[in-house]
Order: C-alpha cells, then structure tokens, then sequence
C-alpha cells in the first residue's frame, strides 16, 4: 500500500477541511509517535463567558486523534478514517492557546484506539478524551 507523505497529510488537515480552517486549527507535529494540533482563542470559539467552547474543544480532540489514527504510513490515497466513538473528560477552563497531542495507542486492522490530551498554554489540563476511529482501505 502506498503511503501519502506527511507533509501533503499535515496540509490537508489543516487547510482543506473547511471546519478545521474555520477553527483556526494548525497542525505542529505530525509523526509515527503522534500528533500535535493547536487552536488560538477567538471570539467567534466562545462559550460568552471567556472560554473556548466545548463543542470546540471536543472537535479539536475528534480531528486531532482521526490525525493520530493514520501516523504510521498505512493511509493510502482514497481511505478514510471516521470516528466510531469518543469520550471526552473536561478538566478545566479553556482559555488562550490549546494544545492537543494524540497518541494511537492500539491499532486493529481497522479500528484504532487514541488517547488525547488537551492543554492550556500554561500547561493546564483542560480535556483528556478517548477516541476509536475506523481506518478503511480505498
């Protein structure tokens, strides 16, 4: 199976998914170990009362660990990673600069398991969440 470069993955990520874009998501590492991605506060992410949204936050973790599901260069041109389920823990305001690393932790030959961390830019934990993303062959 031919594998899509990194670079080209990292790209798509961040500036062909539209809702990714919209969020402001940037991805900052990209890896066999994991993947890092970040999102600036912004007014239009707001709960009203200082905060990123959940809703952000759960999205940052669903997109950040569907990313995880494919860093060992098994994704071929026209497969497709899909969330099966997630759980996502809040532990503290999000506020600022987020940062959400994800770590596949077991890989089936189509479901993936992945552990996310999402923190604050001064290193507050802010969600941890568990993600099962379906990997499909083209």
């Amino acid at each position: 199976m031919s594998s899509v470069p990194v670079g080209q993955l990292r790209r798509h990520w961040q500036e062909r998914i539209p809702f990714n874009r919209r969020c402001g998501f940037v991805v900052t590492r990209w890896d066999d170990d994991g993947v890092r991605m970040e999102v600036d506060d912004a007014d239009d992410l707001s709960n009203g009362v200082g905060s990123i949204h959940g809703g952000v936050v759960a999205a940052l973790v669903d997109t950040v660990a569907n990313a995880a599901a494919i860093t060992v260069g098994d994704f071929a041109p026209g497969a497709q990673v899909a969330t099966v389920s997630m759980t996502v823990n809040y532990t503290g305001p999000a506020r600022g600069h987020l940062a959400a690393e994800a770590v596949c932790g077991a890989r089936g030959r189509s479901l993936r398991s992945v552990h996310v961390d999402v923190r604050d830019d001064t290193g507050a934990p802010v969600a941890a969440g568990l993600v099962v993303v379906k990997v499909s062959s083209p």
